[in-house]
């Protein structure tokens, strides 16, 4: 079985929508939990009353459950602490799944024993078509974060071990992804399992993404607490972080956001 997690926040027409690519699965056997997260608006009696309209199959799938607002590292968490499936599966309120996404997969995780992540495309391939999947090495991952959170699905044994930071507001999903493939056997499929339901960019648009200089704080913050427990040593973190630095001029220009005093 697969859990399916997601956090919402006043949001609770993009929560409905990011469930029913869940229901409209070719994959059937999953559970999903939506974890509302202290709205402040109606979300959390707007998705009760869609849950309400279900047919009984689907309704005794899904478990709806409130906290006090504590950011969605927190949502996760409960969740994953709620999931009893095999693998746990992550999607955001306002993102929606292609209808196949759990089943290829599944397919993946079939075939190799040792895969404990898998991620994929979301809204754009990263590789060209002749590239049908490719492993995901902790180097390959300290250049690059592959892995888009509505596209991951691992094992659930992980989190025994490893959570969402609850203390890290930016960039949290990456340093999960980077301390389990420091350990673990991590694919990407090149094909696009998810996109967003407003079409925004992964970063620059809206939301905590939408800050592009924290963004790049918090994902310095995961090389510097890489670094401190051992697992890369100085000079990789002072590479590290100059490539990332890098990488964000380049966000910057990508997003139109080339002011200083934007940044600061």
């Amino acid at each position: 079985m697969v859990s399916v997690v997601i956090p919402a926040y006043n949001s609770g027409e993009s929560t409905i929508k990011a469930a029913n690519s869940v229901i409209r699965q070719t994959y059937k056997n999953w559970e999903m939990i939506i974890i509302d997260d202290g709205s402040t608006d109606d979300t959390f009696f707007l998705v009760k009353s869609f849950l309400s309209s279900l047919k009984i199959e689907d309704q005794n799938k899904i478990k709806l459950h409130t906290q006090f607002n504590q950011g969605p590292s927190s949502a996760r968490n409960m969740g994953i602490n709620l999931a009893k499936g095999e693998y746990i599966a992550f999607l955001d309120s306002d993102d929606e799944w292609r209808e196949n996404k759990l089943e290829l997969q599944l397919d993946y995780f079939t075939r190799d024993s040792d895969l404990h992540l898998c991620g994929g495309g979301f809204e754009k391939k990263k590789f060209n078509d002749t590239v049908e999947f490719k492993y995901i090495s902790f180097n390959d991952l300290l250049l690059k974060n592959y892995f888009s959170t509505p596209t991951v699905m691992l094992k659930s044994t992980i989190f025994s071990k490893y959570n969402f930071d609850i203390g890290q507001t930016y960039s949290e999903d990456y340093r999960l992804w980077l301390q389990i493939a420091n350990e673990y056997k991590c694919i990407y499929i090149n094909s696009i399992l998810a996109n967003n339901q407003f079409k925004k960019r992964e970063y620059g648009d809206s939301g905590l993404s939408s800050n592009l200089w924290k963004m790049q704080m918090g994902e310095l913050s995961n090389f510097i607490f890489l670094y401190q427990i051992k697992k890369i040593n100085f000079i990789e973190l002072m590479f590290y972080s100059n490539y990332s630095f890098l990488k964000y001029i380049v966000r910057i220009f990508k997003s139109g956001k080339l002011t200083i005093i934007n940044i600061l």
